[in-house]
């Protein structure tokens, strides 16, 4: 066996593939040209994650493996193939996928690989077929896979597959995929998926795997999941005190292993607000920039982190603080806007809910323009609603009338959002009718429509849930409950909280 593949395979039985972080960082040249066998790995992986799959491929003949070493040339194959994909090579990259399956099927570093690969070439039967088979064989290997590339590869599985697709979902969340802070939705999604198949022991097994209070609060108040109530209200517990200590605990441990890391950060501060810790949330202000010159040096996580301190101010009634707070990072000078996107958001969302209408429309233009370049569908949709309302409750009504139009043409993009913009805007027979319509459409997708109908129940709650907050529209929200026609959806969907689960909020 050739030394240098041993480190190798040492690290593929282990499922530790190298992640989009490692592959990111290039070696000099000149490592590679002196056939520096971890450079060369190093520097497949930069040239894949960058989609330069010639060079990639390139790179892959510097890797010569003995001829009588199966595992090492299964590893080169499995590169060559991912390089492959991207280059639409494939008849060549089935064959070697094949290959590395015959030279190591014990063996998943191939496989992660191709998955890889695939995903960063958009090649999404291929990934499909490497994370199926990463589950089935390698579900250690399958549960360590990157998050962020997973969850892209769920927002693009291969049309006209559903069986197989919700196959996928429902064996992810049986091997714990994503862990206690990532796997509650994954394991949401499963349960909405056993329910509607009548499998109510496969749903009721998956329940373990959820302790986000938000996602727990939703399934105790529509009635989809009115069978497994008595099971979820044990696990809540009086005012949802258990599943907050649970969550909460999760967030905590993950937080004291690595309390520099902002993403655990975040995470953390989040969780203490959801368990209703507010003040606890507050004082971890201090692992904040403190000043514009460090808050310019903000990345995305450490910017979560400040919006999830700007909320638990917003939330113990610190209004003005919370929006200081949201003004010093919108306001600095950051370069990248993909992620600043929703901070710019949640600010205008917060001002408007206050009915603070004139800073609000400060704001408009500048929100608009973020969304516009660097939001999605759903964010451009906000701001839209958000400005309609903002206008309407200026008494701007010529304008507002102009945003009409395009606000119910994209509604479809952010529904229950929509509807609470035009029952701000006082457009009360329009939200109805487009409430109803939304329930009805044929057009939606399962998720969508459950996703819908998940919001329009949490939305008319006569008490806020975790993390919801009182606005200035609340009392029209309770009218329109009221409605026949909204009131006989809501009593088909769902049910108002039961007063001993209702969470409380420390201060």
């Amino acid at each position: 066996m050739s030394q240098w593949v041993a480190p190798v395979i040492a690290l593929a039985l282990v499922g530790a593939s190298p992640s989009p972080v490692m592959a990111a960082a290039a070696v000099p040249a000149g490592e590679v040209a002196d056939a520096d066998v971890e450079a060369i790995f190093r520097q497949y992986f930069h040239e894949l994650y960058g989609r330069r799959f010639d060079q990639a491929l390139a790179l892959t003949a510097q890797l010569r493996p003995d001829a009588d070493n199966p595992a090492g040339n299964a590893i080169v194959d499995g590169m060559r193939a991912a390089a492959l994909l991207g280059l639409k090579r494939d008849s060549e990259a089935k064959k070697l996928i094949a290959e590395a399956d015959r030279l190591a099927p014990e063996d998943p570093f191939p496989i992660s690989t191709v998955f890889q690969g695939s995903l960063i070439a958009d090649r999404f039967d291929f990934a499909a077929d490497a994370l199926d088979k990463l589950i089935a064989r390698f579900p250690d290997v399958a549960r360590e896979q990157d998050q962020q590339l997973v969850s892209y590869f769920l927002n693009h599985e291969v049309a006209g597959q559903e069986q197989r697709n919700e196959d996928r979902r429902v064996a992810l969340a049986r091997i714990g995929y994503g862990g206690a802070l990532e796997g509650d939705w994954i394991a949401a999604r499963a349960i909405d998926i056993l329910l509607e198949r009548g499998n109510m022991a496969g749903a009721s097994d998956l329940l373990s795997s959820i302790d986000d209070p938000q996602t727990i609060e939703n399934m105790l108040i529509q009635r989809r999941y009115s069978a497994l109530w008595p099971t979820l209200e044990e696990r809540a517990g009086a005012h949802l005190s258990k599943v907050r200590a649970s969550s909460l605990a999760s967030a905590e441990q993950d937080y004291s292993s690595a309390a520099d890391d902002p993403e655990k950060l975040q995470r953390y501060i989040n969780a203490l607000r959801h368990s209703g810790r507010i003040g606890d949330a507050i004082a971890l202000r201090s692992k904040l920039p403190a000043d514009a010159a460090a808050m310019a040096k903000t990345d995305e996580q450490l910017g979560w982190a400040v919006n999830n301190v700007a909320l638990a101010l917003h939330q113990s009634g610190q209004a003005e603080e919370a929006d200081q707070l949201f003004a010093r990072l919108n306001d600095a000078q950051i370069d990248s806007g993909e992620w600043r996107v929703n901070t710019i958001i949640n600010r205008l969302e917060l001002l408007v809910a206050d009915g603070k209408f004139d800073k609000a429309a400060s704001l408009l233009d500048v929100t608009e323009q973020s969304a516009a370049r660097d939001g999605s569908d759903y964010a451009r949709q906000l701001v839209r609603r958000l400005k309609y309302c903002t206008l309407s409750m200026l008494g701007r009504k010529g304008e507002a009338a102009k945003l009409l139009p395009d606000v119910i043409a994209h509604a479809p993009d952010a529904p229950q959002p929509t509807v609470d913009g035009l029952i701000c805007a006082g457009e009360i027979d329009k939200a109805e009718q487009l409430t109803l319509q939304m329930l009805t459409s044929s057009k939606a997708t399962l998720a969508k429509r459950q996703k819908f109908e998940e919001d329009f129940v949490r939305a008319l709650q006569p008490t806020p849930l975790t993390g919801d907050e009182p606005s200035v529209w609340q009392s029209k929200l309770a009218a329109f409950r009221q409605r026949p026609a909204i009131a006989a959806a809501f009593a088909r969907l769902g049910r108002d909280m039961p007063t001993e689960l209702v969470p409380t909020t420390a201060k």
